[in-house]
């Protein structure tokens, strides 16, 4: 559904830019989106087109379209693993997105979830995120959480921050791994718009603790488990590339084997759902090609 918006710029609101200003009124969209909405000439100032740069005037007219909700879309291969009035587990094949950077986007699994679980729209605080609680980068696949109201993805959100979600994967990396392990290491941004992440000394930016231990090896590689309880972006593949190990397919921190796709799996999430106050444990069975690979 498309909706138009017209506003005129009070005196609180003077001199700022105007894509600050947008930013205040359409808290649905990124930054991202509202850069892109200007550029394209959707977006008027006192009836002309805007510019991002442009600083709006006490008095001023915006009139802006908006792209209000994501489209559903049946039709993308994410398996259903378990649900109930609280919460729905997915598994996402390797390839797929999870959230939407842009209203626009149709291949998403929070596209998915917007089709069979149209409650999702209001569960969570982003509305391009459909109720999920986490992310697997698009080449990794596995099993996902997602909140079907804004009370389950309170209740999960919580057990996320006391870190009582219990989290583990799969990974195939380079070399042999000779017994268990645990990295903890600090991770922050790094590259082109902090695209990435690099380890910096702890006490800088976030601490991330990675365990780890061999469950199969071939002569050039090893099928790793592994457990975290901390949640930063990239962390099991910059602890990996960090203790010498590198998952297969990752080139952007280190991987110098050529794979088919990412060799990471998210293979079992453990909550407890806020429906039935139960223990709940989910798996995805681990990809064959994690074993095939020699």
């Amino acid at each position: 559904m498309t909706d138009v918006f017209h506003w005129v710029v009070t005196a609180n609101e003077a001199a700022v830019r105007l894509d600050a200003f947008l930013a205040r009124h359409l808290a649905a969209l990124s930054r991202r989106e509202i850069a892109e909405l200007i550029a394209s000439g959707r977006v008027q100032l006192n009836r002309h087109p805007g510019k991002k740069g442009a600083r709006v005037a006490e008095g001023d007219t915006v009139t802006a379209p908006l792209v209000s909700s994501l489209t559903p879309n049946a039709r993308i291969p994410v398996r259903i693993v378990y649900t109930d009035d609280a919460l729905v587990v997915l598994d996402k094949p390797a390839g797929v997105p999870c959230v939407a950077l842009r209203h626009a986007e149709t291949d998403t699994v929070a596209n998915f979830l917007l089709a069979h679980f149209p409650e999702t729209a209001t569960a969570g605080t982003r509305p391009l995120e459909s109720g999920l609680l986490q992310r697997l980068d698009t080449d990794t696949s596995g099993v996902l959480l997602a909140a079907r109201s804004p009370y389950a993805y309170a209740a999960l959100r919580e057990q996320f921050r006391a870190r009582t979600v219990e989290k583990y994967y799969l990974a195939v990396v380079e070399g042999q791994v000779q017994g268990k392990g645990t990295a903890t290491l600090s991770l922050a941004p790094s590259g082109p718009q902090g695209r990435f992440m690099r380890v910096v000394p702890l006490g800088e930016g976030q601490k991330a603790e990675t365990v780890y231990a061999p469950v199969a090896s071939s002569p050039g590689h090893t099928v790793v488990r592994l457990k975290i309880t901390t949640g930063v972006r990239h962390q099991i593949r910059v602890h990996l590339a960090a203790v010498g190990h590198p998952i297969v397919g990752d080139a952007s921190y280190g991987s110098s084997a050529r794979g088919s796709r990412l060799y990471l799996h998210a293979e079992t999430l453990t909550c407890i759902s806020p429906a039935t106050g139960q223990r709940l444990t989910c798996t995805s069975p681990a990809p064959r090609e994690f074993f095939d690979l020699s």
